[in-house]
């Protein structure tokens, strides 16, 4: 897949991140599980996130989270190198931290668009869960602290695949973006 359209896809998905942090601010649910809500919800039904996290998850504690997960995604989908891991330890980190099965169904739903999100992040370990560290332990790559403490920069000026398409190698497609000046 191109680079552009997996930029893009996951431009849409944090379009759709905010559009539920903006429902579920202006509803004032600030208590109510947000996969109750999404349940019950049109608006925010389109979005399997509410329901992947936490059950019990409230709004309030979503909108912090996400927000936290997903503040850097728009400056990261701009860099001419994207850092993947970055983009992907933040989700997990903010969102995911105990619950290994909602993170495996976010990232399966996320890898229909995007093949390589979650790839090479080791599998979270909830607090007492012995069955993920068996998972962990055979999933290569640096734990979500190390990949969001020293190891950023140094994955930042990584190359990405070669194979794949990029958003500077494709003219005309996004022209006016700071790094095709």
């Amino acid at each position: 897949m191109n680079d552009a359209f997996e930029r893009r896809a996951l431009l849409l998905h944090l379009a759709d991140v905010l559009e539920a942090v903006n429902w579920l601010i202006n509803h004032g649910l600030d208590r109510e599980a947000v996969g109750q809500l999404a349940l019950t919800n049109e608006t925010l039904s389109r979005l399997p996130l509410l329901q992947q996290v936490s059950a019990h998850m409230t709004s309030t504690q979503f909108v912090r989270a996400a927000t936290s997960a997903f503040v850097e995604w728009p400056r990261e989908l701009l860099e001419p190198t994207l850092d993947r891991k970055r983009l992907a330890s933040a989700v997990r980190r903010h969102l995911f931290e105990d619950n290994t099965d909602g993170w495996r169904a976010y990232v399966a739903g996320l890898r229909a668009e995007v093949p390589w999100f979650g790839v090479g992040l080791p599998v979270a370990r909830p607090r007492g869960d012995a069955r993920a560290s068996s998972i962990a332990a055979n999933v290569a790559g640096p734990t979500s602290k190390e990949a969001s403490a020293g190891s950023e920069p140094a994955q930042r000026d990584q190359p990405v695949e070669e194979e794949r398409g990029s958003v500077e190698a494709t003219p005309g497609i996004y022209p006016t973006w700071p790094w095709k000046s």
